[in-house]
């Protein structure tokens, strides 16, 4: 393993210091690390997702495995917009059987 300097403002020192207490890091090195690899997969899902909006303006069929892939892109990035505490409808509820039937 190799280091690595860098100079950080004193506030963020302080915060990566709290955020190994609190997240049971072993230490700071250990919790930026994380940081790091999480940010790499979050780029990776995002050069992946890139290449499958290019491959649709080339294309207009999905294999199950982009169509999938597509779908969960766009509810992440819909819960990321619009909020995860959204109260969610049964398929009944949008079903034109129950808009018709009589409600007390």
């Amino acid at each position: 393993m190799t280091n690595i300097q860098i100079s950080l403002p004193e506030s963020m020192k302080a915060f990566i210091e709290e955020e190994v207490v609190k997240g049971g890091y072993n230490s700071a090195s250990e919790y930026l690390q994380k940081l790091i690899l999480q940010d790499q997969q979050q780029k990776g899902e995002e050069r992946k997702h890139a290449q499958l909006m290019a491959k649709l303006h080339t294309q207009t069929q999905l294999n199950d495995e982009e169509f999938e892939l597509v779908a969960d892109k766009l509810a992440d990035d819909f819960v990321a917009n619009v909020g995860s505490n959204l109260p969610m409808l049964s398929d009944y509820g949008v079903t034109r059987d129950s808009i018709y039937e009589d409600h007390p």
